[in-house]
């Protein structure tokens, strides 16, 4: 059997009675990469990882590591590892022999499993403490010695389902870092299940957006979180504002968008076609917000593209940034990250009138029909797509 790690997964569909938790699903990942499937509860993330391990068998499709298919196969014969969101130490083995222990199932004399088990332990620093027991571990430290477990019998793909969780936010810092570092290490393929967009955008070469068992969006971290394909994504990564209207003018490299309040928003010609009268959303960065005070009550607003008004419902400090929340009647929240230099010259309170700007450049439109008004979309988002890293 091949020794690489090059995932494909053919028209994959996996039913659970008249559930379908993943849907005709079609992935390519290659040797060496590292992918993150995010995605909130429920949308297919970890049953598409179960598939690749053996503890669950596709209703239809193919899935293939190597090159060779592997349905069928058992666990044990596919090249895998996974490690489990809760860590499944044995409680009455040392760290060492919790380690070592997948060595002694496949017939591995004793001194020749404990140390390749204490090498595999200095490779995520736990050696001192081999002959301790799991109880005797930090969450970190139990953390790293399921990770070292799994990576004992040299796996070409390594299966993590939300390995983090369990941390609190320093340790999940700390071990974010210490996963990444193993991963160029070892240069090996590693798929990591997790909700978290912040994770999923730190750690990974590859991001893949799972929405109800279908991908929304698969690409590089910086591709999936700054060019969203759709409102969707958008709105799950968080950081993105997601606003609704329709085509007015396609014109000198810019497209006009009204609202259905009467708001303007300007954006610059996508590559895509886009036509008068259709339905478009269109995302702004949290972070690309300029936030003022309005004019006094009674006095005009103003009447300007790519500016909307609203009351500051929320704040709240987040060190580097303050996150402004602004209700805007009819309409849904508007979220500002503003520097915290610049809100602490004007300092916005709470019930305050503002008006929040930004440039054309940073309108970003959206090729889906998610949450847009009925009517003409810009753009259908084909969810048969078949997604290919290496073309990414």
């Amino acid at each position: 059997m091949t020794q690489s790690g090059d995932i494909a997964l053919v028209n994959v569909t996996k039913r659970f009675g008249t559930t379908v938790a993943v849907d005709n699903l079609n992935l390519h990942l290659p040797h060496g990469s590292y992918c993150c499937l995010l995605g909130p509860s429920g949308c297919g993330k970890t049953t598409i990882l179960r598939m690749i391990a053996g503890h669950e068998t596709p209703t239809a499709g193919d899935v293939r590591i190597g090159g060779a298919s592997v349905v069928g196969l058992p666990p044990v014969q596919r090249g895998t590892a996974m490690m489990f969101q809760n860590y499944a130490l044995f409680p009455h083995l040392t760290v060492l022999d919790n380690v070592a222990f997948h060595l002694k199932m496949r017939g591995v004399g004793k001194a020749e499993r404990r140390r390749r088990a204490y090498d595999m332990l200095a490779r995520v620093q736990l050696d001192p403490f081999a002959a301790r027991m799991p109880a005797q571990l930090s969450g970190g430290q139990q953390q790293r010695v399921a990770l070292a477990r799994a990576l004992i019998t040299n796996p070409r793909v390594l299966l993590l389902d939300e390995p983090l969780s369990a941390l609190d936010e320093f340790l999940r810092l700390q071990m974010r870092g210490e996963l990444r570092r193993l991963q160029q290490e070892l240069g090996i393929t590693f798929i990591h299940v997790t909700h978290t967009q912040l994770e999923a955008i730190a750690v990974a070469d590859m991001v893949v957006v799972m929405e109800h068992g279908r991908i929304a969006q698969a690409g590089p971290a910086p591709e999936i979180y700054t060019r969203p394909h759709n409102a969707y994504v958008a709105r799950f990564m968080g950081g993105h504002n997601v606003l609704n209207g329709t085509v007015t003018a396609v014109t000198h490299g810019m497209v006009t968008l009204v609202s259905a309040g009467g708001e303007c928003y300007a954006a610059l010609l996508p590559p895509q076609a886009v036509v008068e009268d259709a339905a478009v959303c269109c995302s702004i960065r949290r972070d690309r917000i300029v936030v003022t005070k309005a004019p006094p009550c009674g006095a005009a607003m103003p009447a300007e593209p790519n500016a909307v008004c609203g009351t500051v419902q929320a704040i709240e400090y987040q060190g580097a940034y303050v996150k402004v929340t602004i209700q805007r009647p009819e309409h849904e929240d508007f979220v500002a990250h503003v520097a915290d230099s610049d809100f602490f010259t004007q300092h916005l309170d709470i019930g305050d009138r503002v008006v929040a700007r930004w440039t054309v450049e940073d309108v970003h439109l959206l090729e889906t029909e998610h949450a847009c008004k009925p009517g003409r979309t810009m753009v259908e988002q084909s969810y048969g797509q078949a997604y290919d890293v290496t073309a990414m």
